[in-house]
């Protein structure tokens, strides 16, 4: 019976696989991690989105004005049809900003440092907060007017102060029909895409 050669690894060789295997790992690492709160910090756009859409159908649905506020302490969104209560009164439906791994002081109101301050393209730029809110309210039929009856166009801003430039968005609504539009921050034009 002849002896075959025996097949298998040598210690050395088992070590540079692994360190090999590390170093693609270590250097992989920060590409996930910014994968990863860009994923999550995209349910914060869609819950913005989403309030207001919701918020809009609601005014004609139920033909009566809704009021969509936005609560930048509480980092949320309150929808309601009459006075705005405390968060959990049950008069108001909530749409939380924060959570599934974005954290509220992780999520700023405005835009970050650098980036471009000029209007969208819809022509709508930064509403201020009053006090520590943005109030719009839709009509019942789904526009959004001052109290002279003229349309008001309305645009919030948002930023992950981990990755500012990643995560920047808008949110356009425009009064005269209630239109709700996305923008994502570009840094290749600096400026804000639909």
């Amino acid at each position: 019976m002849k002896k075959g050669k025996q097949k298998g690894f040598s210690m050395a060789e088992l070590l540079i696989v692994v360190l090999v295997i590390a170093i693609i790992v270590v250097l992989a690492l920060p590409q996930i991690m910014s994968s990863r709160r860009l994923f999550r910090f995209a349910g914060v756009q869609r819950q913005v989105v989403s309030a207001f859409r919701e918020g809009r159908q609601q005014a004609i649905s139920q033909r009566k004005p809704i009021t969509v506020r936005y609560d930048n302490t509480g980092k949320r969104l309150l929808l309601s049809g009459g006075t705005f209560g405390s968060p959990g009164d049950g008069n108001n439906q909530i749409f939380e900003l924060a959570g599934d791994g974005v954290t509220t002081n992780e999520l700023v109101y405005g835009r970050p440092d650098g980036v471009s301050t000029a209007a969208l393209g819809d022509g709508t730029n930064l509403t201020s907060l009053s006090g520590s809110n943005v109030d719009i309210t839709f009509q019942t039929d789904g526009s959004v007017v001052d109290a002279s009856n003229n349309p008001q166009n309305k645009a919030l801003f948002f930023y992950d102060t981990k990755t500012p430039a990643d995560t920047a968005f808008a949110v356009s609504i425009l009064g005269a029909g209630g239109r709700t539009k996305l923008w994502r921050y570009s840094s290749n034009g600096n400026v804000y895409v639909e």
